[in-house]
């Protein structure tokens, strides 16, 4: 479709359209919003003259008229209604926080609308902006689901944008840790609900297996319940799946996408004795490589060796035969050797009270309510020699990718899409866009130093952290996992140098702790978490001082990764910086590429630097990971297509 071709009666729809055109890659803003956003402004400046009522009168129009036009997707098909939208939600904006749309902002608001991923860099406001499609969205009184990675973040912008909803006459709700049913039925009901990503998903296989087992009530009896909107004694938290906006879209859809949403039950009926997960770790401990068992640490992978295979199976404990019909004692042994060689604390999990809890490697922080499935927390739980708490049964299980097919339509904001445009199209058919800073970004990308071992890298982290300290300038260091900050933390601690730490064990300080880091001559050590969906402001010195400067200490095995870390220093157009160190001793070198480690090693100087130029070589590195990342991905939803095409056959015979 030509640009020309985008008249006033245009839709939303054509927009998406065009962006979705054979064209691959990132493609950029089209140069018809513009035209619109003149449009947006002009009737913004008229609704300004409105009084309170008014407002409210001219909302309750439109979400009339919009309302009226039919509960599909061809609601928000006027450019008309959009621009009328957008008007009324940036006057409610002006009203309620004082805060006015910059262009870029619109344009987000636009791509968003039509149905895509915005690419929207780190600190240009992506929180308002999402409120854009969704007052759009909701005036259809079908209901939004604005979801991001935690529930910290969720509950900051539904607080944020709650008086702009309010003054539009919207009702907002959000998803509540613990929340009753009847709670989460009350937020689900309103015009727009905010939440997690996951919280979403669970309350969706919830939803399902209580109409799964509503299917085989009478039916008589079926239908009075579905009259009263009950299913199996509950009435369903969720109305149907409409519209969701992805806050952090690549580290939700994709990074967290790795892995099913699994639903469990109560304890197995057949329960195994705790007595037995250790003895399987006695058994693994005993075990040697590559003999009896072999350990590929680049694939998170250990299997027993046919010789290794033998070995255990006569080991099998004659009191415990009966854990056959759950799970076989090899896969037990298996699963020791894996928590004893791939999972290590303070990196995949931490221990606290007692309890052993999962800390999530896409963003660092800890989930408590989170378990691994197939007996591999009950393994790990061995190891540490912690209460081996029982396996549940799996009630459910959905892929995200599957999950968010549900929705008519979905939008997605992030800063961090680019690479990952491929694969939003292929599970999502996602198209992304990059909308334009609102000032030129004065972010310096300063070279990568590599070192011979983990000790000099740490060492020279230090030393250039007191140097900019001293100057004045803020230091944000980025650490891949919790015990990376925490022996950081120590050698700070050790020299005197006052700091704080952000790594996923304090969720409660993290607004006081992200709040400070950008104050003159401050030192903040953080794991991934800083690097989504944080705001860091600097104050008048640490400008003056150069800004913050973003130290990195480990590749992580995604680029995103480092370059959400990256664009915490110089938002909106203030100065910062950020380099990257790493090491041959670093365990993603290590295990994915020997040779680059053997060539650090080789090359490095009598302080331990290699003064050598590897930033392709790490970069190449990282596309690696990535690639082997998304092909797992893609054989889980094979799997899951699979799964779901033997279930309908069984259903069909039945």
């Amino acid at each position: 479709m030509h640009p020309s071709m985008l008249s006033r009666r245009s839709t939303i729809a054509s927009y998406r359209s065009f962006i979705g055109s054979p064209l691959r890659g990132v493609q950029s803003v089209h140069p018809m919003t513009l035209r619109w956003i003149n449009d947006v402004r002009r009737r913004a400046e008229s609704l300004s003259t409105l009084g309170e009522a008014e407002l409210r009168s001219a909302a309750d129009a439109l979400r009339h008229r919009m309302r009226s036009a039919g509960s599909g997707p061809h609601i928000t098909s006027q450019l008309d209604h959009v621009i009328e939208s957008f008007a009324l939600t940036g006057e409610a904006l002006r009203r309620a926080t004082g805060m006015n749309y910059y262009d870029v902002q619109w344009m987000g608001g636009f791509v968003l609308a039509a149905g895509v991923v915005a690419e929207i860099q780190t600190g240009e406001g992506k929180t308002v902006t999402t409120a854009l499609p969704s007052v759009l969205h909701a005036w259809g009184g079908r209901g939004v689901h604005i979801a991001t990675t935690n529930e910290y973040l969720s509950r900051r912008d539904y607080e944020t944008l709650l008086p702009v909803y309010q003054t539009l006459g919207l009702s907002v709700g959000h998803l509540e840790s613990g929340a009753s049913p009847e709670e989460k039925r009350m937020a689900y009901a309103c015009d727009l609900t905010y939440g997690p990503g996951y919280e979403f998903g669970f309350d969706f296989l919830r939803d399902q297996l209580a109409i799964r087992a509503d299917a085989h009530r009478p039916l008589g009896d079926r239908y009075l319940r579905q009259l009263q909107g009950i299913a199996d004694g509950h009435q369903v938290c969720q109305r149907e799946l409409s519209m969701a906006i992805v806050d952090e879209a690549d580290s939700v859809l994709i990074d967290e996408a790795t892995i099913p949403l699994v639903l469990g039950g109560g304890p197995r009926e057949t329960p195994v004795s705790p007595s037995t997960y250790h003895r399987a770790r006695d058994m693994a401990k005993s075990l040697r490589e590559p003999e009896d068992f072999l350990l590929d640490a680049s694939n998170r992978r250990v299997a027993l060796t046919p010789g290794g295979r033998q070995r255990v199976s006569a080991q099998l404990p004659t009191s415990e035969t009966s854990l056959l019909l759950t799970r076989p004692w090899t896969q037990m042994v298996e699963n020791a050797l894996a928590a004893e060689h791939l999972f290590s604390r303070d990196t995949e999990y931490v221990v606290s009270d007692g309890k052993l809890m999962i800390v999530d490697p896409h963003t660092g922080r800890i989930h408590p309510e989170r378990t691994w499935s197939r007996g591999m927390h009950q393994a790990v739980e061995a190891k540490e020699q912690l209460d081996i708490t029982a396996e549940n049964e799996t009630q459910g299980r959905v892929t995200r990718q599957r999950f968010m097919q549900c929705y008519d339509r979905v939008a997605g904001l992030t800063g961090t899409a680019a690479g990952s445009e491929g694969e939003l199209r292929e599970f999502y058919d996602l198209p992304v866009v990059r909308i334009p800073t609102h000032r030129p970004s004065a972010g310096r990308h300063l070279p990568t130093r590599a070192f011979a071992s983990r000790e000099e890298k740490f060492r020279a982290v230090i030393e250039d952290t007191v140097g900019r300290a001293r100057a004045g300038q803020p230091v944000l260091i980025g650490t891949r996992t919790i015990a990376e900050s925490r022996r950081l933390s120590e050698r700070f601690s050790a020299q005197g140098i006052t700091h704080a730490v952000l790594n996923g064990v304090q969720t409660e300080q993290e607004a006081k702790i992200v709040a400070r880091a950008g104050i003159a001559a401050t030192v903040t050590v953080a794991t991934n978490m800083a690097g989504r969906g944080t705001d860091i402001r600097l104050d008048d010195a640490a400008r003056r001082a150069g800004g913050l400067h973003v130290a990195s200490t480990e590749l992580q095995p995604s680029a995103r990764v480092d370059r959400q870390l990256a664009g915490r220093s110089a938002r909106q157009g203030d100065p910062g910086s950020y380099q990257r160190f790493v090491s041959a001793e670093d365990p993603l070198i290590q295990a994915h590429d020997a040779d680059l480690a053997a060539r650090i090693l080789a090359a490095a100087d009598p302080s331990g630097e290699c003064r050598q130029r590897i930033a392709d070589r790490l970069d190449a590195l990282q596309q690696t990971i990535d690639s082997k990342l998304v092909e797992q991905r893609r054989q889980m939803v094979a799997h899951d297509d699979w799964l779901v095409s033997v279930q309908s056959a069984l259903a069909r015979r039945a």
